[in-house]
């Protein structure tokens, strides 16, 4: 990867935040797929009109999916057009319901279609842009473990207003849960509950708009998942219905011992957050 020889994780890590855009730039240059991908999107982009019309472009979905880092639905033609089409504010909505940022991202830029949303040099501009960085990122990853999450985190953290935004991010929650000092397993040992009560004690969302403390918390992550490595990396997930009991303790702290000192023991549904604040159709917006 351009950028990163003879660099340690942290070092590569700081070297392309500073930058991203330059390495993702120069990135896709040295990728001739992605060059041709990116000039037939920009080509064609004015003729994709419809939901209907980018459904059955591969090439283009390609890069509009790869824009909101949700590659892997290129296969599920159902559900990518119930996003493109279903309003996410609306809780009947398959994003709404489904509560992935990620999709809820993809569906408040482009489920509106008057006007289609390339239909403006900016708007072509930002889903290219997006994809660069996102497939930068993916590749990142294969030269150390985490720098992928490290990088997502740091461009998106302040983007997060609310627990719950926080935790319909795998990738994120991820970041943010170890960046505090709590082992992912033991956190995903809690019931949604007590992860959520957790979360308001230990962090606070008001830091992630300065950006040396996203930093910090990428940095410890970074730094965990260099001394995991060869072990699977571990992502939080919400809701599990494991024992509290199998949870391992950290340096300090236990996290049931740091749940008894907790206020925020109420019950929170991932699916009753609210979307307000990210209804724009603003492509631009979105990737800020």
């Amino acid at each position: 990867m351009s950028g990163s020889s003879g660099l340690s994780p942290l070092q590569s890590y700081l070297s392309y935040s500073a930058n991203e855009a330059k390495y993702a730039n120069a990135a896709a240059i040295g990728n001739a797929q992605q060059t041709g991908l990116i000039d037939y999107f920009q080509t064609n982009a004015g003729t994709i009109t419809t939901p209907a019309a980018l459904l059955k472009n591969y090439k283009a979905l390609s890069v509009v999916l790869g824009a909101f880092g949700v590659g892997n639905l290129i296969g599920s033609t159902a559900l990518v057009q119930q996003l493109l089409t279903q309003d996410p504010s609306s809780k009947s909505s398959v994003a709404y319901r489904i509560g992935n940022a990620k999709y809820l991202a993809f569906a408040t830029a482009l489920h509106n279609w008057s006007p289609p949303p390339f239909s403006t040099a900016d708007g072509v501009n930002a889903i290219v842009t997006a994809y660069k960085t996102n497939n930068f990122e993916a590749s990142a990853n294969t030269q150390s473990a985490g720098l992928q999450n490290a990088l997502y985190f740091t461009r998106m953290a302040k983007s997060i207003t609310t627990v719950t935004q926080l935790q319909s991010d795998s990738s994120l929650l991820a970041v943010a849960v170890t960046g505090i000092g709590l082992p992912l397993t033991a956190y995903d040992n809690l019931a949604f509950s007590q992860q959520t009560a957790l979360l308001k004690q230990k962090l606070n969302l008001a830091n992630l708009q300065k950006p040396a403390y996203v930093q910090h918390l990428a940095e410890l992550y970074l730094v965990q998942q260099q001394l995991t490595a060869g072990t699977q990396v571990q992502t939080p997930q919400a809701g599990s219905i494991a024992s509290l009991f199998s949870g391992t303790a950290t340096s300090g702290d236990s996290v049931l011992s740091i749940l008894e000192d907790s206020n925020g023991g109420g019950t929170s549904s991932l699916l009753g957050g609210s979307t307000s604040g990210t209804a724009t159709n603003s492509l631009l917006s979105l990737f800020a």
